[in-house]
């Protein structure tokens, strides 16, 4: 489903070809977006942008060059004409023509995949369950996963590297448990409090919620999301409730 673009870009590509194949490719992520799975089509869809522009970039500054070289050179007061730059530039062009075009159909799943991220980002919110102030850098978060009928308890923890003498901040969630919420006859509140009351892993530890109706896929769209609105939330009053 991710798309070779050494391959769709190569020297004597048949052009036309690789239109249909990119447009296959494109179907593909657009079906999955319609299914509402966001991941890894978003990723897929940055990547290949930040690649194509490189390759724009790169050819037109080649482009320039060869151009000069395709309108000719003066030797011993005659016109000569590089035959083989010509041939070079007639390609760069059919490059350039195809990458410009190619940006811009991916340029319509860019604006998919923000709307659809954008709409799960408003639909969802996590609560803080802890009553006092603790640190936050370790704790449980619970979910609901409304697709798959379960709720999910994970372990989350953050961690500070540092790259290029700046702090990177990076979150991992481990899954601990999913239960059917068939099975339950109590609340998500009361369900994380039983769980964390008899694990040992954590003293005390902090505890957050998921709260949404969505039952969109929950790996490919819900759970990135996630990650990305607990790491805002644990960092909106330092790593203290």
């Amino acid at each position: 489903m991710n798309i070779d673009i050494k391959k769709l870009t190569s020297c004597g590509s048949d052009w036309e070809i690789n239109r249909y194949n990119f447009l296959n490719t494109l179907k593909q992520w657009h079906n999955l977006l319609k299914k509402n799975q966001l991941y890894p089509v978003l990723d897929y869809s940055l990547n290949l942008n930040h690649k194509f522009q490189e390759l724009l970039a790169e050819n037109i500054e080649s482009k320039d060059w060869l151009d000069k070289e395709v309108n000719g050179t003066m030797i011993n007061d005659r016109m000569v004409m590089l035959d083989k730059a010509h041939k070079i530039s007639y390609q760069l062009n059919k490059l350039i023509d195809f990458v410009s075009w190619a940006l811009n159909m991916n340029n319509q799943i860019l604006t998919e995949c923000y709307a659809l991220k954008e709409f799960v980002y408003e639909n969802i919110q996590i609560n803080c369950l802890s009553e006092f102030d603790k640190f936050k850098g370790k704790g449980y978060l619970i979910a609901p996963d409304y697709e798959k009928k379960l709720y999910k308890i994970f372990l989350y923890e953050l961690t500070i590297n540092w790259e290029s003498e700046e702090p990177k901040e990076t979150l991992e969630l481990n899954l601990l448990r999913s239960i059917p919420m068939e099975l339950l006859q109590e609340s998500a509140e009361e369900l994380i409090a039983k769980f964390v009351k008899y694990s040992q892993s954590i003293y005390d530890p902090m505890i957050f919620k998921v709260d949404t109706e969505l039952d969109f896929a929950f790996n490919e769209t819900l759970l990135p999301v996630i990650k990305e609105k607990l790491l805002e939330k644990i960092n909106l009053n330092s790593f203290y409730c």
